[in-house]
């Protein structure tokens, strides 16, 4: 009879221990934390190769090295985001004054967003040869993403020719927005290349 004691003891044992809660006395997983998770060491982690159909919906989870104090587990949840980490957005301007877009407010936020050019075309009538040096020239445009006043802004425009007042031409660009939940901008690098127009930059970004 006691033999029979013994083998009940043990199965509650392992059924009880199956199912741990670290701030919760009613586990509902093998490992159940309610509460925040700090992990201040290596966190072993898995590859996941390939996704089935049934693994669709899985989270993403993240140890983020810059809280207090570092170490702090959070998750990534795709559902809830506004946009992914990598965005293409494709815009096309239409009527524009000679051929110059100055400053064109995109209007995303620079403490959030970091914006590039990904592809440019122009559509319309061709710009007028002039004379430069001992060619011809149809000047130089500038494509580029700058920010002003807390967002990103766009220009395109011709530094140095202009359409005919009369002439037509469209703009059509691909940007790039990373998410700077999982990018950022890195420091400045200045150097001075003494009047010089090859040399080696002063240093190499410090990637923390």
């Amino acid at each position: 009879m006691r033999n029979y004691y013994l083998i009940l003891f043990l199965a509650v044992s392992w059924f009880t221990s199956a199912q741990v809660g670290i701030g919760t006395s009613s586990p509902s997983a093998s490992l159940h934390i309610a509460g925040e998770l700090l992990v201040q060491d290596a966190l072993t982690t898995k590859n996941l190769n390939t996704v089935s159909a049934t693994e669709e919906d899985f989270k993403l989870v993240t140890r983020v090295t810059n809280s207090s104090p570092m170490g702090k587990i959070t998750l990534l949840d795709p559902d809830n985001l506004y946009v992914a980490p990598v965005n293409t957005v494709n815009y096309h301007f239409t009527n524009v004054f000679l051929d110059n877009l100055q400053d064109v407010d995109l209007q995303y936020d620079v403490s959030k967003y970091v914006v590039g050019v990904a592809d440019f075309r122009h559509v319309g009538d061709a710009i007028k040869k002039v004379p430069g040096g001992d060619n011809y020239s149809i000047g130089h445009f500038v494509v580029r993403t700058f920010k002003s006043g807390g967002t990103w802004h766009l220009q395109i425009s011709n530094e140095e020719l202009e359409l005919d007042a009369t002439d037509s031409l469209e703009y059509y660009i691909t940007l790039i927005v990373y998410d700077k939940k999982y990018f950022r901008d890195l420091p400045v690098i200045t150097t001075n290349l003494g009047g010089s127009n090859i040399g080696t930059a002063s240093s190499i970004p410090v990637f923390e």
